[in-house]
């Protein structure tokens, strides 16, 4: 089997069906590809659907669980797959049609630990054609450190890669349970140990957004829960630049200095978030000292003025990076972004 595609489900009714024909179209026999679909304790008819497309499709693989979360989901998908690659899909996303076919071609002619594409971010569901005439078919393979070291914007996100799955199982990467945002880590660890990578400029993916995303929703609990998972990210990338910055030998300064990006980048997001939440300035004083204990604050403001120029972002961090100001415009600033007045992203 070439191909295990795993989904993790929560509460998808509404895109369960058009996930499997997405799937369905893209060049590949039935016997070449397995859809590993995760049910992570729905509380729709997520799991009747999927009991019912399984019936009459053959590379359907369903496994139900109690609401962990897409680490644990992802993970013990990883343990069912039998395909030579792995591909995760969100399941209100979608693919191009004959994108994975392409896709896979290149992975076994040039025998790579993993290949990468873009994507495009859109609310339309018909964006299926696959425009490949601007791209060159010869390609051009690098290691994973060097492609963190020239390209410090990539994504994190697990849906615009394939690996080869006894590549994972050699480097023994797993996503992290329990929190948000575990795809960070996930991905840096795979592009940190692959020696045979290459991107290519095909736009295969489609990103849907949302307003009801992990990311947008302005419920407490999830807020409160997305701050602590951004605390976990940053101690993590934090560790991960303590752990390379002592080997010069094989991590580059501008290598390092990327990982560090991310760190400052996802620093900023986090305060943003904690304006939206409930957390008092007794709780956020407790994660500033946390991210100090690791360099991770203040700011470093000088790796995020390149992307972040907006006069608005940068006041912005410049009221993050002085704590004092901070808890002094932090009830009026959250006032204001309750009724509208301001937003955050």
């Amino acid at each position: 089997m070439k191909l295990s595609v795993i989904i993790p489900c929560y509460n998808a009714q509404e895109h369960i069906e058009r996930c499997l024909i997405n799937l369905a179209n893209q060049n590949l026999k039935v016997s070449e590809y397995e859809v590993i679909l995760i049910d992570d304790g729905s509380k729709d008819d997520t799991a009747k659907i999927i009991e019912h497309l399984k019936a009459s499709t053959k590379n359907i693989v369903f496994y139900k669980q109690p609401n962990q979360g897409q680490g644990v989901a992802r993970n013990y998908g990883l343990k069912l797959a039998k395909g030579e690659y792995i591909y995760f899909l969100d399941v209100d996303d979608y693919i191009a049609d004959n994108s994975l076919s392409l896709l896979l071609n290149y992975l076994e002619k040039y025998d790579l630990d993993l290949i990468g594409f873009n994507t495009i971010i859109t609310e339309n569901y018909n964006l299926f054609e696959l425009n490949n005439k601007a791209f060159n078919s010869e390609i051009s393979i690098t290691n994973g450190i060097d492609y963190i070291t020239e390209n410090r914007h990539h994504r994190l996100e697990p849906w615009w890669y394939i690996t080869k799955r006894e590549y994972l199982l050699e480097i023994g990467v797993l996503f992290e349970e329990g929190v948000f945002l575990e795809d960070a880590i996930f991905t840096i660890n795979v592009l940190l140990n692959a020696k045979r990578f290459a991107h290519i400029p095909l736009e295969a993916h489609r990103y849907i957004t949302s307003p009801s995303s992990t990311m947008r929703s302005k419920n407490q609990k999830h807020l409160n829960k997305l701050v602590k998972s951004y605390v976990e990210l940053i101690l993590n990338l934090n560790q991960m630049i303590n752990k390379i910055s002592s080997l010069p030998e094989i991590y580059s300064a501008k290598f390092i200095e990327n990982i560090k990006y991310r760190s400052s980048a996802n620093t900023m997001y986090m305060f943003f978030k904690i304006v939206s939440s409930n957390y008092t300035i007794k709780d956020i004083n407790k994660v500033i000292n946390k991210l100090k204990l690791v360099n991770a604050y203040p700011m470093d403001i000088n790796l995020l003025n390149e992307e972040f120029s907006h006069p608005k972002i940068r006041l912005a961090m410049y009221i993050f990076n002085h704590k004092y100001l901070l808890y002094l415009l932090l009830y009026p600033l959250r006032f204001l972004e309750r009724r509208g007045v301001i937003s955050t992203p």
